[in-house]
């Protein structure tokens, strides 16, 4: 599955890894009462029981480099059965994996990096420099605390390290590509890395993960950022200047194709999603 779009004046597609599936939101965000969350996910026609959200992967063409902007869960089905079908994806769009250059990492949970390497101990993307930023790999690779979970280390240890002379560091507001600028957005991961595009767009990884409730409760907590506190003001932070620059917004987990923009509600936020033309 693919969409494809323009960023400014550069070719975009959207590659779809499939969607994941989590346990109910009440489990997820803290802060909010159950009932709200509920009340919220029912009036946009969501179940209540669990989470369901996608995995849109950016191929950016930009001066004759072709930038692929995380890359899914590989082989792997941590969250059901549906994942792993990014290389179908790019094979119905007609991109060969050997064709990319650079393999952008917003942070290096598993739905974002398990596509790095092959079960064989191959690279998937055998001519790619890998960018991210140092933050990230030194959380990954340092003595980590009791909360770590060693199934992400793990896939750090298998997609990451061998190809550790690949890696090209990156830093906040540095334009590393043509027409690409990091932008450090911390408390999901240390180093986490949102995006922003020339021509008005910027991806923002997880910083917001979740349609409606991300933009809802922005003060909630969610289970899977590593300091919760910074990423509720992050999280506020990001979405402010997103709405008031009107910025169009490509969402990892948003729904397909993860197109779309901030719009301020009240002291909230919500996500307006794009008409998908094609």
């Amino acid at each position: 599955m693919f969409h494809r779009f323009r960023i400014g004046s550069m070719n975009a597609t959207i590659v779809s890894d499939g969607p994941l599936t989590l346990p109910a939101a009440t489990t997820i965000f803290e802060g909010p009462a159950p009932d709200d969350i509920n009340a919220a996910l029912t009036g946009a026609a969501m179940r209540t029981d669990q989470v369901r959200i996608e995995q849109n992967c950016l191929l950016l063409e930009t001066a004759g480099k072709r930038a692929l902007f995380d890359n899914g869960l590989g082989s792997e089905h941590l969250y059901g059965p549906d994942s792993g079908r990014l290389f179908a994806s790019l094979r119905e769009a007609g991109i060969d994996p050997a064709s990319i250059d650079a393999l952008v990492l917003t942070h290096a949970h598993s739905d974002h990096c398990w596509g790095t390497m092959g079960d064989d101990g191959q690279p998937n993307f055998p001519n790619a420099t890998i960018y991210l930023s140092q933050a990230e790999l030194d959380f990954w690779t340092s003595d980590p605390p009791g909360e770590r979970r060693e199934r992400s280390l793990a896939g750090v240890r298998k997609h990451i390290l061998p190809l550790r002379d690949r890696i090209r560091f990156i830093r906040d507001g540095e334009s590393f590509l043509p027409g690409v600028q990091a932008w450090l957005t911390p408390g999901h991961t240390p180093g986490h890395m949102a995006f922003l595009f020339d021509g008005g767009w910027c991806l923002t990884g997880d910083v917001a993960f979740h349609d409606p409730l991300s933009y809802r409760f922005p003060e909630a907590e969610s289970a899977y950022d590593t300091d919760r506190a910074q990423g509720v003001a992050t999280r506020r932070r990001i979405l402010d200047r997103l709405a008031q620059e009107q910025l169009s917004v490509i969402g990892y987990h948003q729904p397909w194709p993860g197109l779309g923009r901030v719009e301020r509600a009240g002291g909230s936020f919500r996500y307006r999603r794009f008409a998908q033309s094609s």
